[in-house]
């Protein structure tokens, strides 16, 4: 059976309309006539994407939005693209790009410091993408990359991080993959600029709210334990199997609020990063939100769209970015938004509201924010 698509365009404002497609229904959303959805239109003129980067407005232009999978109070809304190319080229993320040997990532040689590693991409012929929030494990002590950065063939480059390890320094130069993201809200904080000690604190408590505390105080070794990658894959098993064809990002929203979003350049990228990126997104919704009571979520699916029209609002500019390509940063109305792209192609843009996630210890009802 089928998925249905809520597809994500503007129209002019007669011509909301139900369309088809092979993976089933296509209901309009986000259009001047409003968005049909069960009960009635949800009305939602569309944002000019105007103040955002190029290759950031035109994917924005094309976005669609498909009918959310739901597990527990969590529901992802996969996003798809709607006409035009998809990033070109030959991609790996770092994972596959490590295992497969071209790409190493070691301690700076002979001068090892906590806050940059070093990357070589010793391909031909791909790029790899690394994103914010990676985590590498082993070297002195793990890290966790503060930016989105690509790798071109043949390119080496020296990289920001954060140390996700406190109590060691010790072992070997070289790092693996720690096959985990920093939850969104460590990434927030991340993005508001914390300090290597806010990060510590926040790590030591995430350790403790996951019943998974140990003596380096390894956020790699806690995401990475039995029990928390037990629940993370009763969450992945009910999610990725069920996204529809061309899926290139997500929305995820936990009761009537939307958390974030991530949205990358080709499907076939997207398939390789997404169970990461749901996990990191899961940690913070579905692991350490227990005990919070969520609302119900709407019918309409208003939190969804909303956020995707304030996204447009806010608009986007560069930054720098210490491998190829260009930086891409949002900093306003609420939201803290990255990326990267090359070439004039949107490659990976991840971006999240307010932190809402309490700190373990807290339980409080969450609706949709004022």
């Amino acid at each position: 059976m089928g998925i249905a698509r809520l597809a994500f365009q503007w129209l002019a404002p007669w011509a909301s309309a139900l369309r088809g497609t092979a993976s089933g229904p296509l209901i309009v959303g986000l259009v001047c006539a409003g968005l049909f959805w069960g009960a009635g239109p949800v009305c939602a003129q569309r944002p000019s994407t105007a103040g955002h980067v190029p290759e950031l407005a035109s994917y924005l232009d094309r976005l669609q939005i498909a009918e959310p999978i739901r597990y527990r109070h969590l529901a992802i809304y996969p996003l798809l693209l709607e006409r035009g190319p998809e990033l070109a080229g030959h991609w790996l993320g770092m994972d596959r790009a490590v295992a497969e040997g071209l790409l190493w990532v070691y301690e700076l040689p002979g001068r090892p410091t906590v806050p940059r590693v070093v990357v070589e991409n010793r391909s031909r012929t791909e790029h790899v993408l690394i994103l914010s929030g990676e985590v590498l494990a082993g070297g002195k002590q793990s890290r966790t990359l503060r930016q989105d950065v690509i790798v071109a063939p043949g390119q080496r480059v020296e990289l920001e991080v954060f140390c996700v390890e406190r109590h060691r320094w010790s072992g070997g130069e070289k790092f693996l993959p720690g096959k985990v993201l920093v939850p969104p809200s460590l990434q927030w904080e991340m993005r508001q600029g914390a300090t290597q000690q806010r990060l510590w604190e926040e790590i030591a408590h995430s350790n403790a709210a996951l019943g998974a505390a140990n003596p380096t105080d390894s956020l790699e070794h806690a995401l990475n334990s039995p029990p928390v990658q037990a629940q993370l894959g009763e969450v992945r098993t009910a999610i990725v199997p069920r996204l529809p064809p061309g899926t290139v990002g997500f929305i995820a929203v936990a009761g009537r609020r939307a958390l974030g979003a991530e949205l990358l350049g080709s499907a076939p990228l997207a398939r390789e990063l997404m169970p990461k990126l749901l996990d990191s997104y899961a940690v913070d919704c579905v692991i350490l939100s227990k005990g919070i009571i969520w609302p119900d979520p709407l019918p309409d699916h208003r939190p969804a769209v909303e956020f995707i029209e304030r996204l447009c609002r806010v608009g986007s500019y560069r930054t720098s970015t210490p491998g190829s390509g260009a930086g891409i940063r949002t900093r306003a109305g609420g939201l803290a938004g990255d990326g990267v792209s090359l070439g004039g192609s949107l490659v990976h843009f991840g971006v999240q509201a307010e932190r809402i996630v309490p700190l373990p210890g807290e339980s409080r009802p969450l609706g949709r924010p004022e």
